[in-house]
């Protein structure tokens, strides 16, 4: 038997670090991981480790980078 799919909400809240813009990803009301443009090249980062795990070329691959890494550790 197969589970059901649930949908989850994602937010994105852009802040600025350090005269730097960063965008931190959101489940709900908890902060899961942020993203930040380096040059042309972007980091995604999880709150629990801060230091970036992945780099990327385009904004959507590391969202999407940081919102598998926080379904997979989550449990």
């Amino acid at each position: 038997m197969s589970k059901k799919d649930k949908s989850v909400s994602v937010d994105l809240n852009e802040t600025q670090v350090n005269g730097q813009t960063v965008t931190e990803v959101l489940i709900g009301k908890k902060v899961i991981g942020q993203v930040t443009q380096v040059g042309e090249r972007y980091e995604a980062e999880m709150v629990s480790d801060s230091k970036p795990f992945v780099h990327t070329k385009s904004f959507d691959e590391s969202l999407q980078e940081v919102i598998s890494a926080y379904h997979l550790h989550k449990g």
